[in-house]
């Protein structure tokens, strides 16, 4: 039986109250030559608040190790503003659509206390079955737990 996609209304990213935040520390080794956080940690950001959204969701466990399950399909990111050393700045993520196959997560990093947008984008989650080399179809325990997880929405 095939699930049909579902769409989480237009979560975007531009949203105030994501389902999850990630607090980021910049350290001084993701800066340029031009002072500020270079344009390829934005995504290391992003990825070290999906493995947050991930545990807080129930669907990953730190002790696992390395292997989340999953793969990054598709990412795409719109740089705002750039980031500097000292900078508070924290990751909002969202589920922006669950698939049979995949799901995408919208995401806000915005400096912290004021949010104001830095950078915004989506990712495409695949399920992977890393034994067998291959994607799987969304187990459906992990899609009732972020379903129930969604419910809840992080702290503005």
């Amino acid at each position: 039986m095939s699930l049909p996609d579902l769409e989480i209304g237009n979560r975007m990213s531009e949203s105030k109250n994501h389902t999850y935040y990630h607090p980021i520390t910049i350290r001084f080794a993701d800066l340029d030559t031009q002072g500020h956080v270079n344009n390829a940690v934005y995504l290391t950001y992003v990825e070290s608040a999906r493995l947050g959204y991930y545990e807080q969701a129930g669907i990953w466990r730190r002790e696992s190790g390395v292997n989340t399950g999953m793969v990054v399909a598709h990412i795409d990111i719109d740089y705002l503003a750039p980031i500097f050393f000292g900078q508070e700045i924290r990751v909002g993520l969202e589920l922006a659509r669950l698939g049979h196959k995949s799901f995408s997560l919208a995401f806000l990093i915005e400096s912290v206390p004021d949010g104001i947008p830095l950078a915004s984008g989506s990712s495409v989650m695949v399920p992977y079955d890393s034994e067998r080399d291959k994607s799987i179809p969304i187990p459906a325990d992990w899609r009732k737990k972020i379903l129930e997880f969604e419910q809840k929405e992080g702290e503005p």
